[in-house]
């Protein structure tokens, strides 16, 4: 499902209340890498902000510890203020991110969409006419 290979993240997200809150804290450094962590994970699956390995397997806490080379309690610790900053979401065990759109530039991902389907389709005819040529030049 994915084929984008990046997340928008923007210049001022230092100045976001709820990262300034989470730098205040103890361990925040950790926290951060695994928000930014979780960040690059939903961007990595593409599943509209779903931490979904695939359709049917979730990722859960202990999953993402061992994927983040974090110990298990932090991992939870983070996912705890996430939830209570209400940076994800937990439903039914699925962690999810409310504002994946803020971090996904979805007008991007389809204008490259777009643009490669312009490209693939121009560079098909191009193929359509050199085979035509040939054929032309093979025959006379």
């Amino acid at each position: 499902m994915s084929e984008i290979k990046w997340i928008k993240i923007t210049t001022d997200i230092f100045d976001d209340e709820k990262i300034c809150l989470i730098d205040a804290l103890p361990d925040h450094d950790a926290i951060l890498v695994i928000w930014f962590k979780i960040l690059a994970l939903a961007g990595k699956h593409n599943r509209n902000g779903l931490l979904m390995m695939s359709d049917k397997v979730h990722y859960t806490d202990e999953m993402l510890a061992t994927i983040f080379r974090r110990p298990l309690n932090t991992v939870r610790m983070a996912l705890g203020i996430f939830e209570q900053f209400g940076m994800v979401e937990i439903i039914d065990g699925i962690i999810a991110l409310p504002n994946w759109e803020k971090h996904q530039n979805i007008d991007g991902m389809e204008k490259i969409k777009t643009q490669t389907r312009n490209r693939v389709a121009r560079y098909r005819e191009k193929q359509k006419i050199l085979c035509l040529v040939t054929l032309h030049v093979t025959l006379q």
